[in-house]
C-alpha cells in the first residue's frame, strides 16, 4: 500500500512539474549571447548599402574593419556595462596561436567602395558554387604573411578559418585590367585550393605525382635543394614542374640554396594559371618546360571535374 501512495505522489509530483514548466517555455527566448555576426542589415550608408546588396545576392559578407559587432551584456559587480566585442582573426586556428598573418586595414573609404565592387564583380562569380565561398571576406590595405617569422611575405590573399583577407584595396583602383584579373584568379585560387585540400583531394592526386614521383625519385615538395643534395639544385625550378620557390624559407641563388613549394602552394599557383583561361599566354611562356606543361593540363582536368561535382 505505502509503495502504491509513494508511486502516486511521485507521478503527481511529476505532473506538476511538467506542467510549471511548459508555462516557463513559452516565456524562452534566444540569450543572444552569440548573435549572428555574418549576417549584414541594409544601411543608408552607400558604402554598407553596396555590402548589403552582395551579401544578398551571394550570402557572403564583406568587412572592411576587424571589428565586425559589438553587444552590451549588461553590467560587471561595479555597475559598469559589459561590452562584448566580436573579432575576425584571420589566424583563428585550432591548431595553433602564432601570428602568421598580419594585416594593417585600410580607412580610404573610395577604396574600400572599390575593393567591395572588385569582390563582386570578379570575385564571387569566378566561384561557381556556394561550397566554395568563405565564411567573409575581409578587405585591408596590406597583409603580411610568414609574420611572425624572420621570411615574411607580402600578398594579396589568404584563406583563414573565420575569414578570407584580401589586400591591396587602395591599389586596385589604378590596376590594370589585366593586373586586377590576375589578382582575382589569385584570390579565387585560395579558394578552390583550399576546397580540393579539404574535401576533394583524390582529383590532386595525378597532378601531385608528377612531382612526388615522376620528375625524379626523390618526393620534390618542400625539399631544400643545394649543389650536393638530391637531386640537385638547379636555377630554374620549372626544370622540376614548380611555377615559384618557397618564400618561407632561405632563397640563395648564389650560394645554390632553394626551398622547394608545399603541396597547397604548388596548387593555389597552378589553379590561379587555369582560371587565368590563356592556355596560349601559358604555352608561350612556360611551354619548354615538359613537367610545368603536363602539370598545367593535369590541373585543368581536375579543375574540370572539381566544377563538375559541385554543380
Amino acid at each position: 500500500y505505502n509503495m502504491r501512495t509513494k508511486l502516486i505522489y511521485i507521478i503527481g509530483l511529476w505532473g506538476c512539474l511538467s506542467l510549471f514548466g511548459c508555462g516557463d517555455d513559452d516565456n524562452l527566448s534566444p540569450s543572444d549571447l552569440d548573435g549572428d555576426w555574418y549576417v549584414l542589415t541594409d544601411s543608408e550608408d552607400p558604402l554598407d548599402h553596396l555590402r548589403y546588396t552582395v551579401f544578398q545576392t551571394y550570402g557572403v559578407p564583406v568587412f572592411y574593419n576587424d571589428t565586425i559587432g559589438s553587444q552590451n551584456r549588461g553590467t560587471d559587480y561595479a555597475g559598469l556595462p559589459i561590452i562584448y566585442y566580436e573579432i575576425l582573426n584571420p589566424n583563428y586556428s585550432i591548431e595553433s596561436s602564432t601570428e602568421y598573418a598580419k594585416y594593417e586595414l585600410s580607412y580610404d573609404r573610395e577604396a574600400i567602395t572599390t575593393g567591395v565592387e572588385f569582390i563582386r564583380d570578379e570575385v564571387l562569380p569566378r566561384l561557381v558554387s556556394s561550397k566554395l565561398y568563405p565564411r567573409s571576406f575581409l578587405l585591408m590595405n596590406k597583409l603580411t604573411l610568414n609574420a611572425s617569422a624572420s621570411l615574411s611575405h607580402e600578398e594579396c590573399a589568404y584563406r583563414g578559418m573565420m575569414t578570407s583577407c584580401v589586400s591591396l584595396v587602395e591599389e586596385i583602383g589604378g590596376m590594370t585590367d589585366a593586373d586586377i584579373k590576375r589578382m582575382a584568379c589569385e584570390i579565387v585560387a585560395e579558394e578552390y585550393t583550399t576546397y580540393f585540400m579539404e574535401n576533394a583531394f583524390s582529383l590532386l592526386e595525378a597532378f601531385l605525382n608528377v612531382c612526388r614521383a615522376e620528375v625524379t625519385s626523390v618526393n620534390l615538395y618542400s625539399l631544400s635543394l643545394t649543389s650536393s643534395s638530391t637531386p640537385p639544385y638547379v636555377a630554374d625550378l620549372k626544370e622540376y614542374g614548380f611555377l615559384s620557390y618557397n618564400k618561407e624559407s632561405q632563397y640563395a641563388p648564389a650560394s645554390k640554396r632553394v626551398t622547394t613549394v608545399t603541396e597547397r602552394m604548388d596548387v593555389v599557383d597552378y589553379v590561379t594559371e587555369v582560371l587565368m583561361e590563356d592556355d596560349e599566354a601559358f604555352e608561350t611562356k612556360y611551354g619548354s618546360y615538359e613537367y610545368v606543361m603536363k602539370k598545367y593540363e593535369l590541373m585543368k582536368t581536375a579543375m574540370e571535374n572539381l566544377k563538375a561535382a559541385l554543380k
